[in-house]
């Protein structure tokens, strides 16, 4: 293509490591210590990429699943408080309101607990006590605890739905996306029981009974309910649960879809331009990622020089036409963003997203 790219990937500590959250680990700021890992290796990059012969002017971050949340949590750090560290994004399959943040008192029950078992509660310093703990005792016992990113007060200063109403976030152009029908229900749920008690409890969402009577009113158990593909077949395939499909798309419209519209259309009303997809089978992307990483667009241009073009002309998203570019095995198009809008809708607003923790 004769754009050459330097690749940096980098580590961040997990789990306990980098997310345990507790009264004295607030206190001294460690908080979201896995946060701040990716900050620092961020403005490291600013510091030393020059050496490699890179630009530090030119940083695109680009990261899939936990890696765009992580993107996505950078973006509405500090309440968005621009340091110039990258000028564009990538997001693949994360977005700020997929996943879940909480307050202190949310991991209180967690803390105590993994204090119990590694012996740590009635030590004085319960800190210092984990930090003699030797590592496979301390991965067994955190194997059954949620670890999320905190309301710290510094990095994170609010629920992102509230640093969303208080514009307290950093645009910049971004490619966002996410996979076809990309969450799935736990188990095979039959009724509705099945479907919110089991299909949907390892999240511990707080949704209340007049939000989950609405979901299942917008997403009625129809196999051919709106799915963003057209399906031939609309039988009930019972091995999988008789409401599996339902469960899968309200599964896909809290964790990752709402997130992806959400963000797309927050930063289109910002002005910072956004291009859109849906991977379904993919092929194509990666000239197009080298080209935004280039010009912060996706798209061909003569100035490149001969070269196949595998994909149509990718619009930048519109929220008055809103469309994704559609990624497939054997071929590539564009398609309205506007399937199960009623639905996202309600899980994007601010009172469901509060119950969603994000």
């Amino acid at each position: 293509m004769g754009q050459p790219v330097i690749g940096v990937s980098f580590n961040y500590r997990l789990g306990i490591w980098g997310f345990l959250q507790s009264f004295g680990i607030l206190k001294e700021g460690s908080a979201n210590a896995g946060l701040l890992d990716q900050r620092a290796a961020l403005r490291w990059i600013q510091e030393n990429i020059a050496a490699f012969g890179g630009d530090p002017d030119q940083v695109v971050i680009w990261g899939e699943s936990a890696g765009a949340q992580s993107i996505a949590y950078q973006l509405f750090s500090y309440d968005g408080r621009e340091e110039n560290l990258y000028r564009g994004a990538i997001l693949e399959s994360g977005g700020v309101t997929g996943a879940q943040i909480h307050d202190l008192s949310y991991y209180n029950v967690a803390f105590e607990n993994l204090t119990r078992t590694v012996g740590c509660w009635t030590a004085v310093d319960q800190l210092a006590c984990l930090r003699e703990v030797d590592q496979e005792s301390l991965f067994a016992a955190h194997q059954s605890l949620t670890w999320n990113p905190m309301i710290d007060g510094e990095f994170l200063t609010g629920y992102p739905s509230q640093l969303i109403q208080d514009n307290k976030y950093n645009t910049v152009p971004i490619i966002i996306g996410a996979n076809t029908d990309e969450a799935f229900a736990i188990g095979n749920p039959n009724t509705d029981e099945d479907l919110f008690l089991e299909a949907f409890k390892w999240r511990n969402y707080a949704l209340s009974a007049p939000t989950i009577r609405k979901l299942m009113e917008l997403y009625p158990n129809d196999p051919c309910n709106e799915p963003p593909y057209e399906i031939t077949d609309c039988s009930v395939n019972t091995a999988r649960g008789l409401q599996w499909r339902r469960a899968n798309a309200i599964g896909s419209d809290i964790t990752m879809i709402s997130g992806r519209r959400k963000m797309a259309e927050l930063f289109t009303a910002a002005d910072s331009p956004v291009y859109s997809y849906r991977f379904d089978q993919p092929r194509a992307i990666g000239q197009a990622y080298v080209r935004f990483v280039y010009d912060l667009d996706p798209n061909y241009n003569k100035s490149y020089g001969k070269q196949e073009k595998l994909l149509p002309t990718w619009p930048l998203y519109n929220n008055k036409n809103p469309k994704n570019m559609v990624l497939n095995a054997t071929k590539n198009w564009v398609e309205k963003d506007t399937w199960r809008k009623e639905g996202i809708d309600f899980i994007n607003s601010f009172e469901v997203a509060r119950e969603l923790y994000a």
